[in-house]
């Protein structure tokens, strides 16, 4: 076996072992709002501390600690660093989101 096929089965081992399974693919937020007009949103004095309740198209919901950075009418804009999402944010309805 060449150290290159120890470290594939390595890989391959640690995608079915680790917490997200899928967490190696990007993956939508099903319950992501749409980006609205910039003349809707209002920027936070200073980040919120939330709870978001996130739910993604592979692995479902996941309740997230995290900071909300805006909002525009009924949808808040929280911060999301993870290797499922491309951007580092998501807009949500203010229902998927609570103080902390």
């Amino acid at each position: 076996m060449e150290v290159g096929e120890d470290l594939e089965a390595f890989l391959r081992a640690q995608e079915v072992l680790g917490p997200h399974v899928n967490a190696h693919q990007h993956q939508a937020i099903r319950n992501a709002r749409p980006i609205p007009s910039g003349g809707r949103q209002t920027a936070a004095k200073s980040p919120i501390e939330v709870t978001a309740w996130i739910v993604w198209a592979l692995d479902g919901l996941e309740l997230v600690d995290t900071t909300a950075q805006a909002w525009a009418d009924g949808d808040v804009l929280v911060a999301i660093n993870d290797v499922r999402l491309p951007v580092l944010g998501v807009w949500l309805a203010a229902q998927d989101v609570r103080r902390r």
